[in-house]
C-alpha cells in the first residue's frame, strides 16, 4: 500500500464528502470528524452511530445500531444531531438534496428533502439493496445481498 498514507485512528465505517469533510465511526459506535491535521487527525463528536454519510457541501447524516436516523446540525446547533423519522441500516449522502438509505429489510429510501411531513420524510424506491452510494450530481449506485450491482 505504498500509495496510501497511514492516518492514526481506528474506524469501521468512513465517509468522505471532500478533502476537508471526512467522518468515521469506530467499532463502539463513537463518531469522529477529521481535523485536517494528520498529526492530530480526529475529534470526537458526541453521539453514537453505526453508519455515516458525508457530502462535499458539508452535509452529514448517520444511523445508529437501533436503526434511528440523524442529520448533523452541530455547525448550527449545540445538540449536534437532529433525529429524522425512519429506520435505516445504511445511509449515503451525495449532497443536502441527495440522501439515500437502506432499511433492515433491504428496502430503498430517498429523503424527500423536506421536514414538512416529519412522520414520513422518506420516499420508497422500488428494489432491494444491502449497500448504497450517492454522489453530489444525483448519481446513485447500490449492491444487493446477492452481490449484484445496480445504478439508479
Amino acid at each position: 500500500m505504498s500509495d496510501w498514507k497511514h492516518i492514526s485512528g481506528s474506524l469501521v465505517r468512513i465517509a468522505v464528502g471532500s478533502r476537508t469533510n471526512v467522518w468515521g465511526v469506530n467499532a463502539a459506535g463513537a463518531i469522529y470528524r477529521y481535523t485536517n491535521n494528520d498529526a492530530n487527525p480526529w475529534i470526537n463528536i458526541p453521539g453514537s452511530l453505526s453508519d455515516i454519510g458525508a457530502a462535499a457541501d458539508g452535509t452529514v447524516w448517520g444511523c445508529n445500531a437501533a436503526h434511528q436516523v440523524y442529520r448533523y446540525t452541530g455547525d448550527q446547533d449545540t445538540n449536534n444531531w437532529k433525529q429524522i423519522n425512519g429506520s435505516l441500516v445504511r445511509i449515503t449522502v451525495g449532497s443536502r438534496t441527495n440522501v439515500w438509505g437502506v432499511d433492515p429489510a433491504g428496502a430503498i429510501y430517498r429523503y424527500s428533502n423536506s421536514d414538512a411531513n416529519p412522520a414520513n420524510p422518506w420516499i420508497n424506491i422500488p428494489g432491494s439493496l444491502s449497500d448504497i452510494g450517492a454522489a453530489a450530481d444525483g448519481t446513485v449506485w447500490g449492491c444487493n445481498a446477492a452481490h449484484q450491482v445496480y445504478r439508479y
